[in-house]
């Protein structure tokens, strides 16, 4: 809007640079992009921005009004600083600010961290200072970046007061971490006070909130496996990360890697101390508290498994006794379910393994390619030792099974085993449904990795494990994502130093829960305000992929929680950047998982011809839907037609040949049925799910 243009009610006028500080702009001195804001009463109730031609205007209620620029810091200053106006129903104009850039040298920036007991992010009498914790200032401006160490006295207070070459133009982050083998496991409360600016001077004060728990009191494994692709015909590593998170000595540690049987071993980082079968068991001594160590294992995969097929390895770290005690109400019993293709059929075993005998019954689900193959869940109860076997038709798909486990059961285990592409014959199968779910190695001593093979792949990519079921990627409340993040060099030379930066979104996901995991080369991790999750491959000299495609590629995989219930219907995305230097940073993908539940649909079809296969998906129904139907001579008659709960027609359409699609991106969510005619005659009905 130009200075003379009608304005309905409001203020409009200029902001201008000022060179000489004459509280007069200067010509051609247009601050373009500045935000000009509007308070009353205390509270911001306008804002607009600055045109290219230097000029704003804001339309506002009649009322009087407090008018600012925004400082982009303490560098600027403005003329005046606050212009007070009372509008009725006429436009004010000449509502005109200068600005007199003068960044001046920082004097220092300093602070407390603190236990902050309440989590209100600020300082009382009653909460601890935290003594002896490294803190990390990282400063940008005037095109530098300059990193100042320090660490807190006895009272928990942190100086820096050397800041040479910086001004109060410069922002900044600074990161803490507690004192190494202090047995304490913390995270900072208020992620905010992370960031530094300055908006009024050139010193800054910052208190850190921070919330620490002891390590558990007893020895506890974490582990992390994970491979950057497996391409048929190719050899692949698989990474392994192991720490001890305990508070006491893990003596006689081990990993123990179940390897998938299709795939084969042909040799490890370190030596294996033994092998049955596909597992390994590597020996890694006694591992005092937040001690932790990596090694690999290399393999083939085979030639001729087709494209897409799933992978699954696992990696299991003793001691993995969990320290807190059994509920009060646990029988004794601990539920392991177990699946096989074999002998012409699938087979699913549920097993108690523990001590106890089952004092009630517990619930058991069967899934097949993201539809329950039952009307309500199955039961069964075992005594200790015993087991039950339940058989299925290996027609192709993917089938899962979940079971309970028994009140008060000590840890997290939620059982579960899958079959894919399980078959008699040269059919379809379904793959690409294992990673839509999630894996049963909730306990920290457990990773289970599943990856399709791969003909190519996106060499800077970023995947989130479980995937989610169906296109909008459902996944329920509280249940924690693993990301992974896979790069490449693909320049010219060697990549001296790889950064990974990885924002997440801190109002669905805890950034103080996040835990590093498996990754292809030694890096430093960081977690920075805002929820910034950092890993830096320092030295890492990743080869071009031109004078060595193999050792050109890297991954990191970490795992975070969600909040707790975020609300259903909540979508989580997520990108990560990858820096190669001082290039430019690769952006990836965005991961995409939607909280819901109830996504997986109960099975409602109903064929009523015999030989005649129909197939609708995506149910749940996000966007486009395809039907098809195979198993026909003459298919020229056939109709579709979706019905609401109601039994109202909601629409209907002819097939092309076998195939039929709609769009469901507009219906509102609910149940749906539908119906499918040949002529005159009803060919199949079914239910579909829009969430």
């Amino acid at each position: 809007m130009g200075m003379n243009d009608a304005l309905l009610s409001g203020i409009s006028g200029t902001v201008l640079f000022d060179f000489d500080g004459d509280c007069i702009g200067d010509v051609d001195s247009f601050l373009y992009g500045f935000v000009v804001q509007a308070w009353q009463n205390g509270s911001l109730a306008g804002t607009t921005t600055v045109g290219l031609q230097g000029v704003y205007s804001m339309t506002l209620d009649p009322g009087d009004y407090l008018i600012t620029v925004q400082k982009p810091s303490g560098a600027w200053q403005y003329c005046p600083d606050t212009i007070p106006v009372s509008l009725d129903a006429d436009p004010l104009t000449d509502i005109n600010f200068t600005a007199v850039y003068n960044p001046q040298p920082l004097d220092e920036i300093s602070g407390y961290i603190f236990e902050d007991v309440d989590g209100d992010c600020i300082r009382d009498p009653f909460e601890e200072p935290r003594a002896g914790w490294p803190v990390v200032l990282v400063l940008f401006g005037g095109g530098a970046v300059q990193t100042f160490t320090t660490e807190t006295d006895a009272n928990g207070y942190y100086l820096f007061d050397n800041l040479n070459g910086m001004t109060n133009a410069s922002w900044g982050n600074l990161s803490v971490s507690s004192p190494q083998g202090d047995g304490l496991n913390c995270s900072v409360y208020c992620n905010q006070a992370l960031n530094i600016t300055f908006p009024n001077g050139t010193s800054a004060q910052s208190d850190i909130g921070v919330h620490c728990d002891s390590l558990p009191a007893c020895p506890i494994m974490d582990v992390s496996i994970a491979v950057n692709a497996l391409r048929p015909c190719f050899a692949s590593t698989y990474h392994v990360n192991y720490c001890n998170i305990g508070a006491l000595v893990a003596e006689n540690a081990s990993v123990e890697l179940t390897i998938d049987p299709a795939l084969q071993v042909t040799g490890s980082s370190v030596p294996w101390s033994s092998v049955n079968g596909n597992t390994y068991t590597f020996n890694v001594g006694d591992l005092t508290p937040e001690q932790c160590g990596t090694f690999s294992i290399t393999v083939f995969t085979p030639c001729n498994d087709p494209v897409g097929l799933t992978y699954c390895s696992e990696a299991h770290g003793y001691p993995d006794a969990p320290c807190a005690p059994a509920g009060l109400n646990w029988d004794g019993s601990q539920i392991e379910v177990t699946a096989a293709c074999t002998g012409g059929e699938v087979s699913f075993t549920i097993s108690n393994i523990g001590l106890g005998n089952m004092t009630q019954p517990l619930e058991y689900v069967v899934v097949e390619d993201n539809v329950l193959l039952m009307q309500a869940p199955g039961s069964f109860q075992l005594n200790a030792g015993t087991s039950q076997t339940f058989t299925f038709q290996p027609n192709g798909a993917f089938l899962r099974m979940e079971a309970d486990q028994s009140p008060g059961f000590p840890g997290f285990s939620m059982p579960a085993a899958w079959v894919e592409g399980c078959t008699t014959g040269s059919g379809n199968v379904s793959l690409g449904f294992v990673n839509q779910y999630a894996l049963n190695d909730q306990d920290p001593w457990l990773d289970v990795f599943c990856l399709e093979s791969v003909a190519s792949f996106d060499p800077n990519d970023k995947q989130g494990f479980p995937r989610g079921v169906g296109s909008e990627h459902f996944i329920g409340q509280n249940t924690e994502i693993e990301y992974m993040v896979r790069f490449q060099n693909t320049g010219t030379a060697s990549a001296i130093n790889v950064e990974i930066r990885d924002t997440i979104p801190v109002q669905f996901l805890d950034p103080s829960s996040v835990r590093p995991g498996a990754a292809s080369h030694a890096y430093g991790f960081d977690l920075q305000g805002d929820g910034v999750v950092v890993f830096k491959f320092a030295d890492i000299n990743l080869p071009d992929s031109n004078a060595n495609e193999a050792a050109s590629h890297g991954f990191v995989k970490f795992l975070v929680s969600q909040r707790k219930d975020v609300p259903l219907g909540t979508k989580i995305e997520n990108t990560a950047a990858i820096l190669f230097d001082f290039n430019a940073p690769v952006i990836t993908n965005q991961t995409l998982h939607t909280i819901g539940e109830n996504f997986v649909v109960v099975s409602d079809q109903t064929v009523l011809q015999p030989d005649v296969q129909v197939k609708v998906t995506p149910n749940p129904m996000a966007n486009r839907v395809t039907v098809n139907v195979e198993g026909l001579t003459d298919t020229k008659n056939m109709r579709f037609q979706l019905l609401s709960a109601m039994s109202r027609s909601v629409l209907e359409g002819h097939f092309s040949g076998e195939n039929y699609s709609f769009e469901a991106g507009n219906l509102p969510a609910g149940v749906y049925f539908y119906e499918i005619r040949n002529g005159e005659k009803v060919l199949a009905t079914g239910k579909l799910v829009k969430m």
